[in-house]
Parts: structure tokens; C-alpha cells; sequence
């Protein structure tokens, strides 16, 4: 990946499936689509498109004063660290696979352990970023299940916490498997476009059951 690229300017959307063309692609489309009818600007991103290599839990990462992990130059996990940290907004666009977030993301979730570190050892640096917000839309093939998406956001409150980035209230969807039922769901679609305006227009309260 392009490792210079800026993400200071627009609102960065990241498309978490390992499906090409499925439906939270077309969750993270539409969203532009709001958004940008809205006024504003957007880059999008797929994780699919970037190579991540698994934390190893060699804790190095958690000597004061570390500022990487030691993976980060084998890998295009920078970029995306990149992107957490000068983003104004965020949108995730996320599957769920047996109640939780795919497994291409969640590589990506624990290999920002180093983040935490930096936080928990007061890292200036990580301790003046602005408060932001990201915007979600997790989509479950499941037609049903009242706890089917707290473990996703439970994990996404806490490894956006150090980056000063707060769940905004997200979309929840239910029963889109195969990989055109959200596109093709006229409800649905206005839902995810009505969202992006919002967003846009940061009207969209934070999530209102974090603890």
C-alpha cells in the first residue's frame, strides 16, 4: 500500500469484508454516497487490500517510550495506523461471523496493542489526539439475536479508545447473507443513505449504552 497517502482531508470509510462486492461494500458505498450528497468528502479503504501480520504478544511494545510494533515494518499495518490517527471521521463497514467481527480485522484490532501501551504509559503524542467519532455499520446474516452484536462493539469501543475515537450509534442489520439483499433492500438502503447524511451533519449521537 501507499504509505504516504493522507487521511487528514475527507472522512475515511474501511470496508472490513474479505468478500469482494458483498454487502457491506455496499454499505460502505452507499455511505459515501450520503455523506458526499451531504457536502462531504470521503476516501474508502478495504482491509482485504492490506497485509497484516498477527500480534505475537511479545510485549515489546509496552517498554515506555516505544512508539511502533516491532511487526509494523514487515507489513502495511502503518497506513492503517495512519488513517486512526488523522482521520477527522471513520466509517467501518463490517460482516459478522459467528457473533463477532472477521478475522482479517480483528489481526488488525490486537496488532493496535501498541497503542494501548502508548496510552497506558502517557505517550504525549497519543495523549493530544482530537476527539472524533466512528460511524458503524455491522451487517449479520442472522435474522435474529438479541446479544449478536455487543461483543463487536464492545471490541471496537476499546481499540478505538486510545486512537480518542467514541462509537457514534450504529446500524445494526439483520438477515443479509447473500451478497446483494442489502443493496437490494430499498429500506435498507435509504437507512444507511439517511445515516451518512446525518454523519455528515454530525447529528448522529454517540452510542448511548457504552459503559
Amino acid at each position: 500500500m501507499n504509505s504516504t497517502q493522507s487521511f487528514t482531508n475527507a472522512l475515511q470509510i474501511l470496508g472490513c469484508s474479505a468478500r469482494k462486492n458483498g454487502n457491506t461494500d455496499a454499505a460502505a458505498k452507499l455511505f459515501a454516497q450520503g455523506y458526499e450528497a451531504a457536502g462531504g468528502h470521503t476516501q474508502t479503504q478495504f482491509m482485504r487490500d492490506y497485509t497484516i501480520r498477527h500480534c505475537t504478544a511479545c510485549e515489546a511494545c509496552a517498554v515506555p517510550g516505544s512508539t511502533k510494533c516491532v511487526q509494523e515494518d514487515k507489513d502495511d499495518s502503518a497506513e492503517l495506523y495512519s488513517m486512526l490517527l488523522e482521520a477527522p471521521a471513520i466509517f467501518i463497514s463490517s460482516p459478522i461471523y459467528f457473533y463477532h467481527l472477521p478475522s482479517i480485522f480483528k489481526t488488525f484490532i490486537d496488532r493496535c496493542q501498541c497503542f494501548w501501551f502508548r496510552k497506558h504509559n502517557r505517550d504525549p503524542f497519543v495523549l493530544s489526539l482530537p476527539p472524533r467519532k466512528a460511524y458503524l455499520c455491522l451487517v449479520a446474516a442472522r435474522p435474529v439475536g438479541a446479544q449478536l452484536f455487543q461483543g463487536s462493539l464492545l471490541t471496537l469501543k476499546y481499540f478505538l479508545s486510545p486512537f480518542n475515537i467514541r462509537l457514534a450509534e450504529p446500524l445494526l442489520i439483520y438477515g443479509k447473507d447473500g451478497p446483494t439483499e442489502l443493496a437490494s433492500d430499498p429500506m435498507t438502503v435509504e437507512q444507511i443513505l439517511e445515516y451518512a447524511k446525518a454523519a455528515c451533519n454530525d447529528t448522529v449521537p454517540l452510542y448511548s449504552t457504552q459503559k
